[in-house]
């Protein structure tokens, strides 16, 4: 799953995440520079949150949720959803 999305309104930033549900590597950026690695192979928790902070001047709370179904997840879809300061923003689903 590959998606980005941009936060700002007077400083814009460029968040670009991608996850490769069968090999597990998740990378998120922020303007092309990496802000969060993980590896995910095996997990009980069915969500996992990533949040972090976007902006030098203009300073905004950004939250990704990766919400994975229980049964075969690495073969189903998978749903993201993304807060920018509290607020869901987007929403996306995929593989």
């Amino acid at each position: 799953m590959k998606f980005s999305f941009e936060v700002g309104h007077e400083e814009k930033h460029t968040v670009e995440f991608e996850f490769n549900q069968f090999l597990g590597n998740l990378s998120i950026k922020v303007d092309g520079n990496d802000r969060i690695r993980d590896f995910r192979t095996l997990s009980f928790k069915l969500m996992k949150t990533y949040e972090f902070e976007v902006g030098n001047e203009e300073k905004h709370q950004v939250k990704i949720e990766k919400i994975r179904k229980l049964i075969l997840a690495g073969f189903r879809k998978t749903k993201y959803k993304v807060y920018i300061d509290g607020i869901l923003s987007k929403e996306y689903e995929g593989k």
